[in-house]
Order: C-alpha cells, then structure tokens, then sequence
C-alpha cells in the first residue's frame, strides 16, 4: 500500500521511461513505450489523471476513486491528443523502496 504523499514525484525506469505524478491528480510521462511495451497510443503523455483502484463491494471488484488517498494500484487516463488511453500501474515494495509496474491490463504478468 503506498499513500499519495509517497507517490506524489518523479518516476522512472533505466530504459527511458519517466513519469511525474503530481497531488491534484495530474501526471506528465515519456517513453512509456519504454515500460511498456504494447502500448499503441503516443509514448509521451502531456495531460494525464491518474486514480487509485479502491475496492468496491466485494473482494475482487475494484473502482477507481479521486477520493482515495491510497491504494495498491492506481489508474492512468492519457489523453494523447488522437486519444484516450489507459494504462494501470501496480505498486511493489521492496527492500530499496516503492516501485511502479505499467501495463495495460492489471492481469498481466
């Protein structure tokens, strides 16, 4: 689980991939073509909302919230210009911090 505050910054991966998350919910990214690789829309993302998943109900159904202030996933809303796209980003932990997962489909391995 990571708080919003944990997440709020810069993002980035050693092939080229960055991406800054702002606290109103913005986010700006380029080379997401670099974290992932199957993603068909514009690599460079200029205005962007990002949201965490939160559970809705039940254990396995999930809803993205612009209230929510944590999560162990959030959504990723692009518009490119030619068109919306939406990635989903899974948080991990490990011993030398956070680290954000892009994929286009949260079951993806």
């Amino acid at each position: 689980m990571i708080k919003q505050a944990e997440l709020v910054g810069d993002w980035s991966n050693a092939a080229g991939a960055t991406m800054h998350v702002s606290d109103d919910h913005s986010l700006t990214a380029s080379g997401i073509d670099h974290a992932v690789p199957d993603y068909k829309c514009s690599t460079s993302v200029t205005a962007g909302q990002w949201q965490f998943w939160v559970q809705d109900g039940s254990p396995h159904s999930f809803t993205a919230s612009a209230s929510a202030t944590e999560g162990e996933s959030f959504d990723v809303a692009a518009n490119t210009g030619e068109t919306r796209c939406d990635l989903d980003a899974q948080v991990q932990h490990d011993d030398r911090g956070f680290n954000i997962c892009l994929v286009l489909d949260p079951d993806q391995t």
